[in-house]
């Protein structure tokens, strides 16, 4: 069976009856496929004086992301669709999309520590697809920061964080690769959007898009294009302002989106292909921004045992940057075959060079989980 992702926009919430891949199943197929504490740490070749410093700057940045992780949210509904969500303020107010929790006016949250709560729905829009919960519970913690000041530019570096899939404390890098774009998936108009590379799932919507430099929320992940590997993200500047008027004045009472009113909370499973998608991309985005542990573990015992992790690691040294461009996947008899064109842009004799390659992922299952158990890859002729 051939399955190739559908070109097509769509919302990045995990909506049981739209995008249908059920919260309880995932993790019932995938409970511990993926580690729940991905680093960003970049490596490069250079003396060991600017190593030293680069190890340094690596380290902040890496308990800069630790720290944001630990401010999104994962947000269940009664129906049992599943989105992201982080914390907006010291009061408890977190901001998602409006799609994630339409039609409900309570949801579970779960924080970075699985710790679970009652939120209320306290504002959202229809036209915008913006929504904010209040958490009791949650006042006092520290809020994300935001970026008000800068507007996003073009080839910025970002970084998408969410619960793509149902899985926490996912990352997944990128660049802005357009601004000011606008679309329109009902009800919702998406006006002076932000489009970037950063993979983003099912389960992201809501989830904060940051500027890997400063690490401040520069929008909220909403909708993504599966087959170019494109994500679209509200710019959080022009929100605020009706965010804290939901804060400060919640809504008594909450609209209904026709749109949502046929979803009932009967979960349909992934297919293996899907699963099999998804280890792959999610294996290309922790290498590209350099997080080899989380590439490392979706590798199979086999595989592990054929070398260290510091020869893994070792294999990307010369490595500036690393793009998923297209993918199939394939079952071969218990196993999933998943082909994809990656882009790599290496350091060769001081030089960037790019070149396209053929990848092949043989993907199963092993303890229960889905592994890479073998990788294979030439440079497309």
């Amino acid at each position: 069976m051939n399955k190739k992702w559908a070109a097509v926009l769509v919302l990045s919430g995990f909506i049981v009856g739209l995008t249908i891949w059920g919260g309880v199943a995932i993790k019932q197929y995938m409970a511990d496929a993926l580690p729940k504490e991905p680093s960003y740490l970049i490596n490069s070749e250079v003396n060991e004086q600017e190593q030293s410093f680069l190890d340094e700057l690596a380290m902040t940045r890496e308990e800069a992301l630790f720290e944001a992780q630990q401010k999104v949210i994962q947000i269940e509904t009664p129906i049992g669709s599943i989105g992201s969500g982080f914390i907006y303020n010291t009061e408890g107010a977190i901001v998602t999309n409006a799609h994630v929790v339409a039609n409900a006016s309570e949801v579970t949250v779960i924080t970075a520590d699985s710790a679970r709560h009652t939120g209320y729905v306290t504002g959202i829009s229809t036209e915008m697809d913006v929504a904010v919960i209040q958490v009791d519970e949650l006042a006092g913690r520290e809020p994300m920061a935001l970026e008000l000041e800068k507007e996003a530019q073009l080839l910025d570096q970002v970084l998408a964080l969410g619960s793509p899939l149902g899985f926490q404390n996912t990352v997944t890098s990128g660049v802005i690769d357009g601004i000011d774009r606008s679309f329109a998936i009902e009800p919702f108009k998406y006006e002076n959007i932000d489009q970037f590379t950063a993979a983003i799932s099912p389960g992201n919507s809501g989830g904060p898009l940051l500027n890997a430099d400063s690490m401040k929320v520069i929008g909220i992940n909403s909708a993504e294009e599966p087959d170019q590997n494109l994500g679209y993200s509200i710019p959080i500047a022009d929100v605020t302002g009706m965010i804290d008027e939901w804060i400060n004045a919640p809504m008594e009472e909450l609209p209904a989106f026709e749109q949502y009113a046929d979803q009932t909370g009967d979960a349909v499973a992934p297919t293996v292909e899907e699963q099999a998608l998804y280890i792959a991309q999610y294996y290309l985005s922790s290498i590209e921004f350099g997080d080899y542990v989380t590439a490392y573990s979706l590798l199979s015992v086999s595989m592990q045992e054929e070398y260290t992790f510091t020869e893994f690691k070792n294999e990307f040294q010369d490595l500036l940057s690393i793009s998923l461009k297209s993918s199939d996947s394939f079952v071969v008899s218990d196993e999933v075959e998943v082909r994809a064109s990656v882009e790599k842009e290496e350091l060769i004799n001081n030089q960037p060079e790019s070149t396209l390659f053929n990848y092949r992922f043989l993907i199963t299952q092993e303890n229960g989980q889905f592994k890479i158990k073998r990788l294979e890859y030439s440079e497309d002729a």
